[in-house]
């Protein structure tokens, strides 16, 4: 009788857990993509490219936006997570945020 409780539980505790991974992990994709912004004549481009490359074996959603004030270029990320394997999958999709902001770096070449 406690089982399904007790599964529920812990099948809840490592959608929280992967929850956290997701996040740290579209930190980490944000620095990258304010990076590659940063050193690109198209960054929108080429943060697209990037977020293609990442998200190919992905059911997440990705999107950005890119600003530019002066010599700063910020990249506001944003991924749609959906476990459809977890009892917390019924509250819907949950979105995660996140920005980053870099210096321009001069460009190079013709």
């Amino acid at each position: 009788m406690v089982l399904p409780l007790v599964a529920v539980v812990v099948a809840s505790l490592v959608d929280i857990a992967a929850f956290c991974v997701a996040r740290v992990s579209l930190e980490h994709l944000a620095g990258a993509a304010a990076r590659t912004a940063a050193a690109a004549n198209r960054p929108e481009r080429s943060v697209a490219e990037l977020l293609e490359r990442v998200a190919g074996d992905s059911s997440d959603e990705f999107s950005f936006e890119i600003t530019q004030d002066g010599l700063l270029i910020t990249v506001t990320l944003e991924r749609r997570r959906r476990a459809s394997w977890s009892p917390l999958a019924l509250l819907g999709s949950r979105t995660m945020t996140t920005q980053v902001t870099a210096a321009l770096e001069p460009i190079r070449g013709p």
